[in-house]
């Protein structure tokens, strides 16, 4: 029986390494653009343009609310020059692991309708996970 379990060990240990060996997830530091100003979510991404395609790839910065949040949607918007929004894009998360996932990466794709003097990423929405009382 311990032969059994420390071959288990050992292939647990194994599928970790090669989990890591992938390469971490990014980190909020790893990008220019941040806004804290939508609490309790943070945004941090970089803004990719082309003539026919602006970007936005980024994380969401969960922090103390990982196992409250259900899913986090966000909005690239583009914006005229009077500040009105003439397109825009969104992309909804989840979290990718069951428990204690604080960031969320996002990719978002935008063709601009064209007129926009700026673009804007924004937290749309997020929905609380219902939490029965006494458990998750």
């Amino acid at each position: 029986m311990n032969r059994v379990l420390a071959l288990v060990v050992v292939a647990l240990l194994a599928s970790l390494a090669g989990c890591a060996a992938r390469g971490s997830a990014p980190a909020p530091a790893d990008f220019p653009l941040h806004v804290a100003d939508q609490p309790p979510l943070s945004l941090h991404w970089r803004l990719d343009q082309a003539p026919d395609m602006v970007t936005a790839v980024g994380v969401v910065d969960i922090d103390s609310y990982v196992d409250r949040l259900a899913d986090v949607t966000v909005e690239l918007q583009g914006l005229d020059a009077g500040g009105r929004v003439v397109s825009q894009a969104r992309s909804r998360m989840e979290p990718r692991a069951f428990t204690g996932d604080a960031v969320w990466p996002f990719t978002i794709r935008l063709r601009p309708a064209g007129g926009e003097a700026r673009f804007v990423v924004w937290v749309a929405e997020f929905t609380w996970r219902i939490m029965r009382p006494g458990g998750r």
